[in-house]
């Protein structure tokens, strides 16, 4: 599994615009790309996936932008992952619909069982894991310092 820039970007920007959402008005992807120093335009191709999935919503014309669709403690970042277009498949046996399509060893490989565990350990992260998490793991490093 290799996260594509996509996903890399599309969780940066999520964590920023929850991080932001605090001053309740929409936030532009021009305040976001500048904080994160990614491409506007590119974010606005991931933003609307995040849109189109229902995550984030958007508001027009001056003063516009995006702001959460979703409470905090609502949005996983599996959400996140899978509204971007990436898969946490491992390897593409992992896929057990798919097995027997793309590997003839399948019956007899004890390898494949393995990848498919490690798989449903990584989803079942992802799932698990929300923006809240990310937020008061901050704001308790913040309190550290």
């Amino acid at each position: 599994m290799r996260m594509t820039t996509r996903g890399l970007y599309g969780l940066r920007a999520i964590l920023t615009l929850a991080e932001l959402s605090d001053e309740q008005k929409p936030v532009s992807l021009q305040r976001i790309a500048q904080i994160e120093g990614l491409s506007p335009e590119f974010l606005q191709q991931i933003f609307y996936k995040l849109r189109k999935a229902g995550i984030v919503k958007a508001f027009r014309g001056p003063g516009g932008g995006f702001s959460l669709n979703k409470k905090l403690n609502e949005i996983s970042t599996y959400d996140i992952l899978f509204a971007v277009g990436e898969t946490l498949e491992i390897v593409p046996c992992s896929i057990e619909k798919n097995r027997r399509k793309i590997c003839p060893n399948c019956n007899f490989c004890d390898a494949g069982d393995f990848w498919i565990g490690m798989e449903r350990t990584i989803v079942e992260y992802a799932k698990s894991t929300y923006l809240s998490d990310f937020l008061h793991r901050a704001r308790a490093l913040l309190k550290q310092a």
